[in-house]
C-alpha cells in the first residue's frame, strides 16, 4: 500500500496567519509530514517566506516585498488580520534560514515555491540551505518558473525539483526533460485519465495542489498521490488513518 504524506499549505493555513511560524509549529503539532511555503527576496537580498509578492494583503503595512529590507518589511505584523484580527498579532515575517532551522527540529519535511526567477536569485534561494546545514532529503523545490528548475540542477544535480502547473500537454515527458523528480499539479486533473498510475509509469512522485475537502483527498489516497497538499493537514490526517484502517480490515 502505497503511504501518501500530508503537506501543510503555507503552513496550517485554514487555522493560522499563512507562511508563518504560528501556521508551520500548529502543522508539526497536528503531526503533519511536511509544510509548503513560497519564498521572495528582499532589497537587501535576504530570502523571505510570503505568497504575495507585497504584504498588503497579510500584514498591517503595504509595499513590494522586492522594494523593501527586511528591517522594513518588520516593522509591521504578518499576522493576518483581517481573517485573524489580532488574534496572532506581533508575528512577524521569517526568512528562509529561520524556517530551515525549525524544520530541522523536527520530522517534516519543505516545499519550498520559488516565486519569481532568474539564476542569480535561484542561486541565492539555494545557497540558504547550505548556509544553515539542512539536508536535500529534507526539500524540494517547486515553482511555475520552469527554468527555475534547469537552474537548480545546474547548480546540483542531487536537489529534488517538481514543477507546478495547472495544465500541461504532456507532464511526464516534459518534466522528464527538466529532470524533475515530481509532478506538483492543481488536484483536479488527477482524478483523470490513470493520471496519477502513469506519472509512477514514468517514475514521478505525485503531490497535488491544494486540496481541502475530505472527498477529495480520500479520492487522491486511493489512487496513490504521494502526497496531499493542504491548508486543512488535520482533516487530510483524519482520512488516511480512516483510509488505512479500511485496507486493514479490506485484508
Amino acid at each position: 500500500m502505497l503511504y501518501t504524506r500530508v503537506w501543510a499549505h503555507r503552513g496550517a493555513s485554514a487555522y493560522a496567519p499563512e507562511n508563518t511560524m504560528p501556521a508551520f509549529e500548529l502543522a508539526d503539532k497536528m503531526n503533519s509530514d511536511g509544510i509548503e511555503i513560497d519564498v521572495h527576496r528582499t532589497a537587501d537580498g535576504i530570502i523571505v517566506v510570503n505568497h504575495d509578492h507585497t504584504i498588503d494583503r497579510t500584514s498591517t503595512g503595504k509595499g513590494v516585498i522586492a522594494e523593501m529590507t527586511l528591517a522594513q518589511i518588520r516593522e509591521y505584523d504578518i499576522s493576518n488580520p483581517n481573517v485573524f484580527g489580532d488574534k496572532f498579532a506581533g508575528t512577524k515575517m521569517s526568512t528562509l534560514a529561520e524556517v530551515y532551522d525549525f524544520i530541522k527540529s523536527t520530522d517534516m519535511t519543505i516545499n519550498v515555491e520559488i516565486k519569481g526567477d532568474g539564476a542569480e536569485y535561484v542561486k541565492a534561494v539555494y545557497d540558504v540551505a547550505k548556509y544553515v546545514g539542512i539536508d536535500n532529503e529534507k526539500i524540494i523545490f517547486s515553482t511555475f518558473w520552469h527554468k527555475n528548475i534547469t537552474d537548480l540542477l545546474a547548480i546540483d544535480k542531487s536537489v529534488y525539483t517538481a514543477p507546478l502547473y495547472d495544465k500541461l500537454e504532456d507532464p511526464y515527458n516534459y518534466s522528464k526533460n527538466l529532470g524533475a523528480y515530481a509532478l506538483h499539479p492543481s488536484y483536479p486533473q488527477t482524478f483523470e485519465n490513470d493520471y496519477i498510475k502513469k506519472a509512477h509509469e514514468a517514475g514521478f512522485m505525485i503531490n497535488p495542489w491544494t486540496v481541502d475537502s475530505p472527498e477529495a483527498q480520500t479520492k487522491l489516497l486511493e489512487l496513490g498521490a504521494d502526497a496531499i497538499i493542504t491548508n486543512r493537514p488535520d482533516v487530510a490526517l483524519i482520512c488516511r488513518r480512516k483510509y488505512q484502517a479500511q485496507m486493514k480490515t479490506s485484508k
